[in-house]
């Protein structure tokens, strides 16, 4: 499989009132080809800043002072924003956000909001717009799609807004689309719904997919490989049946480990003690060694770097020697 998206120590920091502080530090990796590729982790771990930094989102008081992001032999964050914005932006990388009543104009009638991107990136007429907004919302699954696009967005469910979204991210055939948590405000039912969509998409459009979420039990279902990161940090990273049947960082066992299980009944979830420390108040060494059961002295001194294991890299010293714990 070729590699579709590559992402080079990448570093994004924010600048406030108490001073700079990096949210994402010297992370890399690479997405290949009609292949999904997951980002979990806790809130605060850098996942979302991520994905905005990729597509060039980033608040005002945000930076990117080191990486490459290498989309098709291009490095896009040499990119003035107005290439971006024409080149990249919604044709080549697209992105669809956890809140779709918060991410869709609810002044404008949804067949507006898909024309607009056909009409300024494909430079084709109204016509030809509305035929291609009709089909794209039939292939997502709306039902009465005619009448669909007459509406305005609080007039659909919480479903149907959010498959329009995945339809504004596929209406221009992007290369790679950016799902930064598509279904965290939706049922148990409705969840499945879309994810089998986007699996189907994937398959039927050639889309790779940067899927980000906190939820592993969507990880198993629609992942093919996967990234964990904390503070920040890219702590593992491996294929997802890797992940699942032999996770090697005490924090991936720890987030593996509170989830419940079907064929197991326990009156309490084992939990990570602590929270995710803020992003102005990192610990020395190692970021997660004042919530790790198995730290060691050098954990609280050292960073670890990204050790190789056979199915691919962990940020752990218990790895440094190819040691298993």
């Amino acid at each position: 499989m070729s590699v579709v998206l590559k992402v080079e120590d990448l570093s994004v920091e924010f600048k406030t009132e108490r001073g700079i502080f990096k949210a994402v530090e010297n992370i890399s990796f690479e997405l290949e080809e009609k292949k999904t590729l997951a980002i979990v982790g806790e809130s605060g771990s850098g996942k979302s800043v991520t994905a905005l930094a990729i597509m060039r989102l980033l608040a005002q008081n945000g930076k990117i002072p080191s990486g490459k992001v290498i989309f098709k032999g291009n490095d896009i964050l040499k990119y003035s924003n107005k290439d971006m914005q024409r080149k990249i932006l919604g044709q080549e990388i697209s992105m669809i956000f956890q809140e779709p009543m918060t991410s869709l104009n609810p002044i404008l009638k949804i067949k507006e909001q898909l024309m607009e991107g056909l009409i300024q990136h494909k430079n084709i007429s109204k016509a030809k717009a509305y035929e291609a907004a009709l089909e794209i919302l039939t292939k997502v699954g709306i039902p009465s799609p005619k009448e669909r696009l007459e509406q305005f967005p609080h007039q659909l469910s919480g479903g149907m807004r959010q498959r329009v979204m995945i339809a504004m991210g596929l209406i221009c055939e992007p290369s790679v689309m950016i799902a930064d948590e598509p279904t965290t405000a939706l049922d148990v039912s409705i969840e499945a719904q879309i994810l089998k969509l986007i699996e189907e998409l994937k398959e039927n459009m050639n889309t790779s997919i940067l899927f980000i979420t906190h939820d592993l039990n969507v990880v198993y279902d629609i992942a093919d490989d996967v990234i964990v990161m904390y503070c920040g940090q890219i702590i593992e990273k491996r294929d997802v049946d890797s992940i699942f049947e032999n996770p090697l960082h005490p924090y991936t066992k720890g987030l593996l480990g509170a989830m419940p299980k079907i064929n197991e009944e326990v009156e309490i979830l084992p939990t990570i003690e602590g929270t995710v420390p803020p992003i102005n108040n990192r610990p020395k060494g190692c970021y997660f060694n004042t919530r790790c059961n198995c730290v060691m002295p050098i954990c609280k001194e050292n960073s670890p770097k990204l050790y190789k294991v056979d199915t691919g890299e962990v940020k752990c010293f218990l790895y440094e020697n190819g040691g298993n714990i």
